[in-house]
């Protein structure tokens, strides 16, 4: 490459090479994304915004979430999930519109109105409603009243004014949801987190056909992706609410690796939708899980690995033994021993040293022995979200107390891991 020469590499969307790529908001940022990639192009980024994320942003639940969270979005402006005209419910002739104040407070307002009504003698009756913040455009209303009855505006003179305000008035609203559409935005999200987190997925068949699915707008093809959940059942996430805080204020994408189903990404957005796409049928790694944390109040994205998970959430395991004496007096003179503020057992740094009857030092610690165990573990949970998992050993292992230096036969051992937070 000659010196001055501009590096090219391909748009994950179109898959042609390109020099000119800008900052995709992988979780749209009018709905609180903070996750960005550099891996789209700018002809594609426009393209995404305008015919794949605002079919997502505009949807009637985000319009609802993004008022009662405040998120203005590129206009500037906070959506009015009110918009339209609807009508009383006592009257329903009688037209009212919703609307945002300065200060973004839902306020009514009454669609301006004219009726007329044939009375006695040839007469016309002309009844004219305006909203109170309307009433000086009164005069334009009635010079156009005059110009259409050809009467003179003086003959319209004697008006009966009165204001009637209405307290807390029952409107009846009618909206149309998209029950389909919107989900090509959800596609795009699973695919650029796959792709930005599993780097050989991108060459796989099936991301292939999605790229073009994103690129073409094409809805009718999303659903063979977005198959599981219909976008607003939050039930979805029930197993893992244990685990995952659903009512924070925070977007969660988890990209698992599974035998049956293949790649999956779960996507849930707080308070609008939730979803699972199958994104390949091959699962990368069977143990893979991701988790994508996008915190609307820290205004943050982080992924978190399994490992992370496990961290984060839960206590470090806590160890108890079972143990196993020849005569009730070594029980009794045990539980002497264990009462007393000096009672421990011996270690060398992190290990638990592990020896036989004869107190000879054996070549594995405890911790050792449990590994070798595994596949005679029980699991079981606790009604706190922990987990308890019960280890038999094999005969003769002893482990030493201090200070009194005497060795004790374990036969078992109970791990028990508190759930201390969510993630």
């Amino acid at each position: 490459m000659r010196e001055g020469d501009t590096v090219q590499e391909l748009c994950i969307i179109c898959r042609k090479e390109s020099d000119e790529f800008s900052d995709e908001h992988v979780i749209p940022d009018s709905l609180g994304g903070y996750y960005h990639i550099y891996s789209v192009c700018k002809t594609c980024n426009s393209n995404m915004g305008s015919y794949v994320d605002s079919k997502l942003v505009n949807h009637s639940f985000s319009e609802f979430q993004r008022f009662l969270l405040g998120w203005k979005g590129k206009s500037s402006k906070l959506p009015n999930p009110f918009s339209g005209t609807h009508s009383l419910s006592e009257d329903a002739e009688k037209k009212i519109q919703v609307r945002l104040d300065k200060d973004n407070n839902l306020l009514p307002y009454s669609v301006t109105s004219v009726a007329y009504e044939e009375v006695e003698d040839g007469l016309t009756k002309v009844n004219i409603c305006v909203d109170a913040s309307d009433e000086k455009k009164l005069d334009d209303i009635l010079k156009k009243i005059s110009k259409k009855m050809r009467v003179p505006l003086e003959g319209l003179e004697k008006i009966d004014r009165k204001v009637e305000t209405l307290e807390r008035p029952s409107i009846k609203c009618s909206m149309s949801i998209d029950l389909d559409d919107f989900k090509v935005g959800l596609l795009k999200i699973a695919y650029e987190f796959a792709v930005d987190t599993v780097g050989e997925y991108f060459l796989d068949p099936e991301a292939v056909e999605i790229s073009k699915v994103l690129k073409s707008a094409d809805y009718s093809s999303v659903e063979k992706y977005v198959a599981l959940g219909n976008g607003f059942d939050h039930s979805l996430f029930d197993s893992l609410r244990e685990y995952i805080d659903l009512e924070c204020r925070k977007h969660y994408l988890i990209l698992l690796g599974t035998e049956s189903h293949g790649l999956l990404c779960l996507i849930h957005l707080h308070g609008m939708f939730s979803v699972g796409v199958t994104l390949s049928n091959s699962s990368y790694s069977e143990t893979m899980a991701v988790i994508g944390v996008n915190d609307i109040d820290g205004k943050s994205f982080r992924k978190v690995s399994m490992l992370d998970l496990m961290t984060e959430i839960f206590s470090p395991p806590e160890l108890r033994f079972q143990y196993y004496f020849e005569t009730e007096n070594d029980m009794r003179e045990f539980v002497e021993l264990q009462s007393q503020d000096d009672f421990c057992f011996f270690r060398e740094g992190d290990r638990i040293p592990t020896f036989d009857r004869g107190g000879v030092a054996m070549p594995s610690d405890i911790y050792e022995i449990m590994k070798n165990s595994e596949h005679l573990v029980n699991t079981e949970g606790t009604d706190e979200g922990g987990i308890v998992n019960s280890f038999p050993l094999p005969d003769e292992i002893f482990v030493k107390i201090l200070p009194s230096g005497k060795l004790v036969q374990v036969v078992s051992v109970r791990e028990e891991i508190r759930k201390i937070s969510k993630l």
